[in-house]
């Protein structure tokens, strides 16, 4: 049971960054990919920001999207192509393309060398990991797999904890 506004808006979130994460990724086939002239990422921003408050970029192509301006500065995400990003009342997503496993391994060593601290990992089978990560007040999910064509799918998901005190 959600205790708060906040706490549902961060489920919600979370839920649509893993719903468009997996059907935007290189792994599947791109649902958006024939559609012409933004018409259906528009759509799909519109609704979703009315509906949720969420502030949402989607690009089929993951050609021109971009970070939510309130994305934290303390989150580092590996440059690359933008296909997908929101933020949503201190939860932050980002599917991002990087150029290969190289790329995608530098992005989680960024995160470490940027203090945050490994809470757990899982090896997804060849080529494919999930790490959980935390520093201060934030809690991160960073996670990648390899695309059929050598790039590499990341995946950012980013949380504002609690602070006690």
């Amino acid at each position: 049971m959600f205790t708060s506004q906040r706490a549902l808006r961060g489920a919600i979130s979370v839920a649509i960054a893993a719903g468009l994460t997996v059907s935007l990724s290189g792994c599947f086939g791109n649902p958006l990919e024939n559609l012409t002239n933004g018409l259906v990422e528009g759509t799909v921003e519109n609704v979703i920001e009315g509906q949720t408050g969420v502030d949402i970029d989607v690009d089929g192509d993951g050609t021109g999207g971009k970070l939510p301006d309130s994305w934290p500065s303390e989150v580092p995400v590996p440059d690359g192509k933008i296909g997908f990003s929101l933020a949503a009342g201190g939860s932050f997503s980002a599917m991002v393309t990087v150029p290969g496993l190289a790329e995608a391994e530098a992005g989680y060593e960024n995160l470490v060398s940027s203090g945050y601290e490994l809470v757990s990992e899982i090896s997804l089978g060849e080529d494919a990991y999930a790490y959980g990560l935390q520093k201060d007040n934030w809690s991160v999910q960073y996670s990648w797999g390899i695309n059929e064509d050598g790039t590499a799918s990341v995946s950012v998901i980013a949380t504002e904890t609690e602070t006690s005190g």
